[in-house]
């Protein structure tokens, strides 16, 4: 028996709103966040660049060249970081330079398994397989994104959500015991793929759990919780530098252990249970809620029944044939749940159109964020100390997010980030191709950073709006489309260091130009604000009724699709 336009938030209303059972329930799902980041973003400290040169000969030998051992009194060898450079005399005494790759080997500044780069060799002309295990994760961020918002959909957000745990804690140790190139790039796709499931479950079972009028809490606060765990990365990354890379693995993995406590304390989401017909696990919950937030249990019951169109306390209850037994000698028919897929909204123009849209902006978004790494190099000085100065960039955007979001909706919360960070960025390019002063470095930072913040800001405003948008049999579905769309960017996003090396204004003027865009297709798309989360296809078109301002009522209109 699925429950039809109906009105969640009545329920979610008179448990309290935002009471003690929502917070710390939010607060659980947040803190899953914290798997995310690590294995996200950990490349940075076990994928560092160690200072090299080409190794020596072996004590007591020559420099070998075609066959002939050169004698030690007759050149002078310099051994550079990717070449060996030689000058010696010939016989007929005339100086002559040559120059030899790393025949033997590479040295490094700091003990060999100190990062994957020194471990495997990923220098000079293998130095770019040094960068392709990110980009596997985010294609594998693709692929998780693809099917698992199905599991999500299909079997429960907190089912998912801890087999993902339970798969990136798998992957994580297999991955710090990797003894080749090989094998750790293929566990880097793996763990992109269980990634995914723990962020999509993350992102909607948040939206889900609180009634419409808060649901802003829930953008602030995964910007918060999200600068928190990228922050939590530099003591990991600090106190473990002198540490092998497998050690600073085995580190970062073990946050994950933290299923452990979603696996006992979490409940699923309200809205699923209602929207999968789940109505006697709902009911527990409700009971629950209501005791944790102080809330009169027969009124929150009283309202479920309603919700759901029944006059009885909802129980297990066995079917009879096509109908659902209630009390002794009353039957109901049972009315199928309506399952959807992504074809359901692409078939429909006006819902077609939006998802497209949305498409583009997490698209953007994440081009923009990692292209802010590789186009934006003006910080300079500790990694560590710029990683940490990147991470704080999150604080503010959430900060902005929640004083703007409900007071001006979200198309325009949209618009700032993306008007941030393309501003940012545009006026950073600019001023690097115009002048290399020290005052230009400072202006060049403080623009870097501004930038920084519009594309963080701009990815949790995506994740707080998308979810917004589907019902919530296909919500999770939803946000996967969308999320494969932001590794599209986000594996674009490393080629901008290439660009930047033939046309140096490229990368600036690219991103600039599609946060642009985004700016200006964000007006095509529904204002969410102060309206419930859909249910099914049909409250789907209600986010496209004109709502009248002020107080007097007025007439909508339904935009059909």
């Amino acid at each position: 028996m699925a429950v039809k336009g109906t009105e969640v938030d009545t329920v979610l209303n008179v448990l309290g709103g935002k009471g003690l059972y929502q917070r710390v329930h939010h607060l659980l799902i947040s803190f899953t966040a914290f798997s995310a980041a690590f294995q996200l973003l950990d490349m940075i400290f076990i994928g560092r660049i160690i200072p090299h040169e080409c190794a020596a000969p072996p004590n007591g030998t020559g420099i070998t060249i075609a066959g002939v051992e050169l004698s030690s009194s007759n050149y002078t060898v310099e051994y550079g970081q990717c070449n060996i450079y030689i000058k010696y005399n010939t016989t007929t005494s005339i100086n002559t330079e040559h120059t030899l790759p790393c025949i033997y080997g590479m040295t490094y500044s700091e003990r060999k398994d100190a990062s994957i780069v020194s471990e495997f060799d990923l220098v000079c002309e293998r130095g770019a397989l040094g960068d392709l295990p990110q980009t596997l994760l985010i294609l594998g961020q693709a692929m998780g994104a693809l099917v698992l918002p199905f599991f999500s959909d299909r079997y429960g957000r907190k089912p998912t959500n801890i087999i993902s745990h339970v798969g990136m804690i798998a992957i994580g140790v297999a991955t710090a015991f990797s003894n080749s190139y090989i094998t750790f790039a293929i566990l880097r796709l793996l763990m992109g793929i269980v990634q995914q499931g723990v962020v999509l479950t993350y992102a909607t079972y948040s939206i889900e759990v609180y009634p419409t009028q808060y649901r802003r809490y829930v953008g602030v606060v995964g910007n918060v919780v999200w600068g928190i765990c990228v922050v939590s990365m530099t003591p990991f990354g600090y106190f473990l530098r002198m540490e092998s890379w497998r050690t600073l693995q085995l580190a970062f993995c073990s946050v994950s252990l933290y299923v452990i406590i979603v696996v006992i304390f979490l409940d699923e989401s309200f809205r699923w249970l209602v929207a999968n017909g789940k109505y006697d696990i709902a009911l527990k919950n409700i009971k629950k809620a209501a005791k944790w937030n102080k809330v009169d249990v027969n009124v929150a019951v009283d309202t479920f029944n309603e919700l759901v169109g029944r006059q009885t306390l909802i129980i297990p209850e066995p079917e009879k044939g096509n109908e659902l037994l209630l009390n002794e000698g009353e039957t109901k028919p049972v009315e199928k749940i309506e399952k959807y897929s992504l074809l359901d909204i692409l078939k429909r123009k006006k819902l077609a159109l939006n998802t497209f849209i949305l498409w583009y902006l997490w698209c953007t978004a994440a081009l923009s964020y990692f292209g802010l790494f590789f186009t934006s190099s003006s910080l300079v000085g500790d990694k560590y100390l710029n990683f940490f100065l990147y991470a704080i960039m999150e604080f503010p955007s959430g900060m902005i997010f929640f004083l703007i979001v409900d007071r001006f909706g979200r198309k325009k919360t949209l618009r700032t980030f993306y008007a941030l960070c393309g501003t940012g960025m545009i006026l950073a390019t600019i001023i690097k191709v115009s002048s290399d002063s020290y005052a230009a470095s400072i202006c060049i930072t403080i623009l870097s950073l501004v930038g920084k913040l519009g594309a963080g800001g701009a990815f949790g405003a995506c994740f707080f709006y998308t979810p917004e948008i589907f019902p919530t049999n296909l919500r999770n579905v939803g946000l996967g489309s969308a999320s494969i769309a932001a590794r599209v960017g986000g594996m674009l996003g490393p080629f901008s260091r290439v660009l930047a090396q033939h046309i140096s204004w490229g990368p600036g003027a690219i991103f600039g130009g599609c946060c642009l865009l985004a700016t200006l297709l964000i007006t095509i798309l529904p204002e969410t604000r102060g309206k419930e989360l859909p249910q099914t296809m049909a409250d789907v078109k209600l986010l496209y009724k004109k709502i009248p301002d002020g107080s007097k009522e007025g007439k909508t209109k339904i935009f059909k699709s």
